[in-house]
């Protein structure tokens, strides 16, 4: 199979675990449920040292709304940079109140052929172009609670943003979980030695097309094997103590991960 000579390093957990982060990333929060079992002050620390903070659509309410719960322990929060969506789902007193701020940014979005998270990232896309900002990671929180359609809109979003943003790793974030597309070729995936010894569990998706696919550091590991819906599906695997992981695949593929170990 053709792969690429390098393989792509991810280090999905660095800006997660680290108190003093690399500011380089965005982080964009969904019109999805906020957990209670999200970690706050995870979520609050890549917030506040984002170089970029976007909220979409009804995500603005659930974000303010989260906010509010917790506002003993947080205060001080800034503003989001960008609110984007159809503004189908956000309340029109929000609105009008940021519509009230210059910190932020309000961007209609209403085309319906794209997901508003689809277009949400072609906004920040544009305003990094305009502000001359660099950007290495997106951290999308996407806690979808059931919404299988929702979950395969997500995974389609990331498909089709591997040739957009191909220099920007971008990263599903729920309350225990990270996802992210690995595109056609090698991949080395550095994790925290304590989330590799944990035994937590980690998958591999074919979700556009068969993959053949070769891999280290799994416990199930794969070698030259075909990855594809109605045959092999690499889910409940795990590790088997190495670091790093390696994947090589000839079509892109889903990895998922718990992260459940670290929060």
């Amino acid at each position: 199979m053709s792969l690429h000579k390098a393989a792509r390093v991810w280090n999905p957990c660095q800006n997660l675990l680290s108190k003093v982060k690399e500011n380089k990333y965005a982080i964009v929060i969904l019109n999805t449920p906020i957990e209670s079992s999200f970690n706050p002050a995870l979520i609050v620390g890549l917030w506040k040292q984002a170089k970029v903070r976007v909220t979409v659509d009804g995500g603005t309410e659930r974000w303010l709304t989260w906010l509010k719960m917790n506002e003993s322990e947080f205060k001080n929060i800034p503003h989001p940079d960008l609110i984007t969506g159809d503004m189908d789902s956000i309340p029109q007193d929000i609105l009008n109140h940021y519509k009230g701020i210059s910190a932020t940014t309000i961007i209609s979005t209403p085309d319906q052929d794209e997901t508003d998270f689809f277009k949400s990232l072609i906004e920040l896309q544009n305003h990094c172009s305009s502000n001359n900002i660099k950007l290495d990671t997106i951290y999308v929180l996407a806690d979808t609670s059931g919404r299988l359609d929702q979950v395969m809109a997500n995974i389609n979003t990331l498909y089709k943003m591997r040739n957009i943003m191909s220099d920007i790793d971008i990263f599903l974030v729920a309350s225990s979980s990270i996802s992210w597309l690995l595109d056609t070729g090698s991949h080395e995936i550095i994790l925290p030695q304590n989330l590799i010894k944990s035994g937590s569990w980690c998958a591999l998706l074919p979700v556009g097309a068969p993959s053949i696919v070769t891999s280290s550091g799994l416990k199930w590991n794969l070698n030259e094997d075909t990855l594809e819906f109605g045959a092999l599906v690499s889910s409940s695997n795990t590790y088997d103590g190495t670091c790093p992981i390696n994947i090589k695949t000839s079509s892109p593929l889903i990895w998922s991960m718990s992260i459940e170990s670290l929060l």
